[in-house]
């Protein structure tokens, strides 16, 4: 009995499908990998830059003059903040 064209094409792709699925299950050479440590030399932030930034206090009785104030210490504080984070970066850019 002969196989028409679509049973061998059948046959085929039946054959096939396993084979693909077990080269899947194959061990992968993994690569040899060295891990080295390499020190660095430490090197200590100034005092200024990581300094704690004192809160100004808020008032009990707050009236839109006071909170004007306020806001405007904390917008100052706040670049205080900006310039100590930038300094920091500066000086860890050369470690990485």
């Amino acid at each position: 009995m002969k196989l028409n064209n679509t049973s061998r094409l059948t046959s085929a792709l039946l054959l096939l499908f396993p084979l693909t699925l077990l080269t899947g299950c194959a061990t992968q050479q993994k690569p040899q990998v060295e891990y080295r440590t390499i020190k660095q030399p430490v090197v200590s932030l100034p005092a200024e830059l990581i300094s704690p930034i004192d809160v100004p206090s808020v008032p009990n009785a707050m009236t839109f003059g006071n909170s004007v104030a306020l806001n405007a210490e904390l917008f100052g504080l706040l670049g205080q903040c900006n310039i100590d984070r930038a300094g920091i970066r500066q000086i860890e850019a050369p470690r990485q």
